[in-house]
C-alpha cells in the first residue's frame, strides 16, 4: 500500500509542479505572483474535455492541440491584461489576477455547472510494480510531466530563446540594454506558464475529474509547492510539487483524506515561517 500510494502521491505532485513552474516562471520575469495561475489550470481541463469528447481526439493529439491553445490563451491575457500591469505596485497586480481568477471560474461555470468526468483518454489498463497497482493514466501523467519538464530545462538553457527569457528574468534593465525586447519575451513567459497550467489541467482530468470550483485549490496548493521548493527556482518547483503530492497521498491513506488539504496548507505556513526561500532558493539580503 505503502508504494501505491507513494506511486499515485508522485503524478499528482506532477501536476502540481507543472503549476507550480508557471508562478515560478512569471516571478522570476515580473517579481509578482499570478494568482489566477490555478484558475488558468481549471480552463485547460475543461478544454482538454472538449476537445476529446467533442472533436473526439486521442490522448497525444489533446495534449498537443492544448498546448497550443494554452499557449494562445496565454499570449490573449498578457496582451488584454497583464501587459498594462508590468510595473505596477505588488497589490495592484494581485487583485487584478485575483479578479481574472473570479471572471474566469464564473464564465466555466456558465457552460459547465456540474462537474463532468474525463473519457478514458490515457487508457484503462492496470499495471502492477511490484506489490503495487497503478492505473494507465498515472503512468501518463508521469511520463508526460517528466517529458515536459525536460524539454523546458533544455529550451531555457541550450537555445537562444530561453537564454534571452533568462536574462530578462534575471535584470530587466541590463536585457533591455543588450537589445532584447524585454516585452516581448515577458509576455513569452506569460504565454509559456498558461501551457503548462492548461496541459496540467489536461493530465489531472483523467485521473479524477473537472470542475469549475477547482482551480482555487489547485492554484493554492501549487503555490505551497512553489514555496517548498523555491519560488524562484525551477528544479525547486518540480521537486516541491513531488514531494507535496506524496506527503498529502500518504495523509489521505493513512490518516483520513478529508485532512489531505490541510497537509498542503500547513506546508506552506511552515515554510513561510522558517524558511520563506524554499529548500532549494536562496536567502536575498536586504540592503538597508
Amino acid at each position: 500500500m505503502l508504494f501505491q500510494l507513494i506511486l499515485q502521491g508522485i503524478a499528482t505532485g506532477f501536476v502540481y509542479a507543472l503549476v507550480a513552474l508557471g508562478y515560478t516562471f512569471v516571478f522570476r520575469c515580473l517579481n509578482q505572483v499570478i494568482y489566477a495561475q490555478g484558475h488558468i489550470f481549471m480552463v485547460g481541463s475543461f478544454m482538454g474535455y472538449a476537445a476529446s469528447t467533442k472533436l473526439g481526439l486521442d490522448a497525444v493529439s489533446t495534449l498537443l492541440l492544448m498546448l497550443l491553445a494554452g499557449v494562445a490563451f496565454g499570449f490573449l491575457l498578457d496582451r488584454v491584461i497583464f501587459r498594462k500591469l508590468y510595473d505596477v505596485a505588488t497589490m495592484t497586480f494581485v487583485i487584478a489576477a485575483i479578479g481574472l481568477g473570479i471572471i474566469l471560474q464564473n464564465a466555466v461555470r456558465i457552460l459547465y455547472p456540474e462537474p463532468v468526468k474525463y473519457p478514458p483518454i490515457f487508457g484503462t489498463r492496470v499495471f502492477r510494480i511490484f506489490n503495487a497497482q497503478i492505473a494507465e493514466p498515472y503512468l501518463w501523467v508521469i511520463a508526460i510531466s517528466l517529458l515536459l519538464i525536460a524539454a523546458l530545462y533544455c529550451f531555457l538553457t541550450f537555445t537562444r530563446y530561453g537564454q534571452a527569457m533568462r536574462a530578462v528574468a534575471s535584470d530587466r534593465t541590463i536585457a533591455a540594454a543588450m537589445g532584447i525586447n524585454v516585452k516581448v519575451y515577458i509576455s513569452a513567459t506569460i504565454s509559456l506558464s498558461a501551457a503548462i497550467a492548461v496541459i496540467g489541467g489536461v493530465l489531472i482530468g483523467p485521473l479524477y475529474f473537472a470542475s469549475f470550483d477547482m482551480g482555487g485549490m489547485i492554484g493554492l496548493k501549487a503555490f505551497s509547492a512553489a514555496v517548498l521548493g523555491g519560488i524562484t527556482n525551477i528544479s525547486g518547483a518540480a521537486i516541491g510539487g513531488v514531494v507535496l503530492g506524496i506527503l498529502e497521498n500518504l495523509s489521505a491513506g493513512y490518516i483520513s483524506s478529508a485532512y489531505k488539504d490541510v497537509v498542503s496548507l500547513g506546508v506552506l505556513i511552515l515554510m513561510l515561517l522558517f524558511r520563506p526561500h524554499g529548500i532549494l532558493g536562496k536567502a536575498k539580503p536586504t540592503k538597508v
